[in-house]
């Protein structure tokens, strides 16, 4: 996952939190979670929605001038912007597998050895014989 990722999903679960407040109120984003709020945005054209075509006209004017962004939350389009949000998490966050990571640090090879591995005698004897 790329650093510019990682920063949108946390933009992402940033909203996500926010979202359970009272409606209506206003949404503060700086700069910063405004450019990221725009990556998702320009996303998410496959969900087809005019809530997201107009959303990412509107941060792209607030990119394009490097500022923040006020938006209006309410009960008519938080799962709109759940639905957004929690779709681009769910395409880019890739949970850890453990498996893999016990894999590549070799620690599988040294549990299975241990198993069902070969006494060094027999090893050794093996590579004569061949």
């Amino acid at each position: 996952m790329t650093e510019i990722q990682q920063t949108n999903i946390a933009v992402a679960n940033f909203i996500i939190d926010e979202l359970h407040k009272d409606k209506p109120f206003n949404l503060v984003l700086n700069a910063g979670q405004t450019g990221a709020l725009y990556n998702i945005a320009s996303e998410s054209h496959h969900l087809h929605s005019g809530f997201v075509r107009k959303l990412e006209a509107t941060l792209r004017q607030r990119v394009n001038n490097g500022t923040g962004i006020i938006l209006e939350v309410s009960d008519s389009n938080a799962d709109l912007y759940y639905h957004v949000l929690s779709n681009y998490i769910a395409v880019h966050e890739k949970p850890e597998n453990c498996i893999d990571q016990f894999i590549a640090s070799g620690e599988f090879d040294k549990a299975f050895e241990s198993v069902f591995g070969l006494p060094i005698g027999v090893v050794d004897s093996l590579g004569e014989v061949s």
